[in-house]
């Protein structure tokens, strides 16, 4: 990098000579901007530097021999900015790995070999024994990937329901998107009423019972009636845990998929670099 910049600031140096009498006031107004933007590069101040280019290119395009100085200039701005987006995406994709690797003690991975492991998921530890299906309640999901989901099972009271519902003393209810029976993620049998939510159709209640208060929750089975129980606090607990694992390892994959791209757009800037000294 001094190299680099050793050879800019002799760029511009040149320029200034050859150009000093010549369109002076543009050429030093052009002038002006450029070092300005060389020296916000030195100073690590790379978004600056970007906005002053940008500047210089709308103001004066005329100055061609200023705006072939600047060709150097922008991707070494551009090669700042995506070493520390690279440094910050790092540090955050430790906090979210050490986020998971803290809410997996809670977690075993539940694998049916009949169904094979693209059928795996996390389910906390207290639950793992106990069978949801037959049964009435909520159970929170979580699979390898990182998708979240609900199942919900009723057996006290037949309402063919197609949404839940969870409600707090204070009236504050937060609903599930409906799901229309249709024999496979929304299914009857033998007096079982079941639903399996994906995450985009029960994402508001894992975030609900993520952060709301510790009180006495309804659940709600909401069809063609609708039957309320309270919400016991194994299945809130399998709920917001699940949904707080999900985030963290969508977090984490969110910022693996980043960092690829910053490291494709660190690549591009070096080999712009080293092309512009050549000119």
């Amino acid at each position: 990098m001094s190299r680099i910049y050793a050879i800019t600031a002799t760029a511009i140096s040149t320029l200034s000579i050859l150009f000093g009498c010549t369109s002076k006031s543009n050429h030093e107004l052009a002038l002006q901007l450029l070092q300005q933007a060389d020296t916000a590069v030195a100073t690590a101040n790379y978004n600056y530097a970007l906005e002053i280019l940008d500047t210089l290119k709308a103001k004066y395009p005329e100055e061609i021999d200023i705006q072939r100085t600047a060709i150097n200039i922008r991707p070494r701005a551009i090669e700042g900015i995506s070493i520390r987006q690279i440094e910050q995406t790092d540090s955050l994709q430790a906090l979210y790995s050490h986020h998971t690797d803290s809410l997996m003690a809670y977690f075993t991975t539940h694998h049916n070999k009949e169904l094979g492991h693209d059928y795996d998921y996390y389910i906390i530890k207290q639950l793992d024994n106990s069978d949801i299906f037959g049964k009435t309640g909520i159970q929170g999901r979580v699979s390898p990937s990182g998708e979240f989901s609900i199942i919900s099972s009723l057996t006290a009271k037949p309402v063919r329901h197609t949404q839940i519902s969870i409600s707090a003393p204070n009236g504050q209810t937060v609903e599930s998107a409906k799901i229309t029976y249709d024999g496979e993620r929304n299914y009857r049998s033998s007096g079982t009423e079941t639903i399996t939510f994906i995450a985009a159709e029960c994402d508001t209640i894992g975030s609900y019972l993520s952060s709301a208060p510790d009180s006495q929750l309804k659940l709600s089975f909401i069809g063609d009636k609708t039957y309320t129980m309270p919400l016991s606090k194994i299945e809130r607990r399998s709920v917001e845990l699940a949904w707080q694992l999900a985030y963290c390892i969508n977090q984490k994959n969110k910022l693996a998929q980043q960092r690829q791209l910053y490291e494709r757009q660190l690549a591009l800037a070096r080999d712009q670099i080293a092309r512009t000294m050549l000119d």
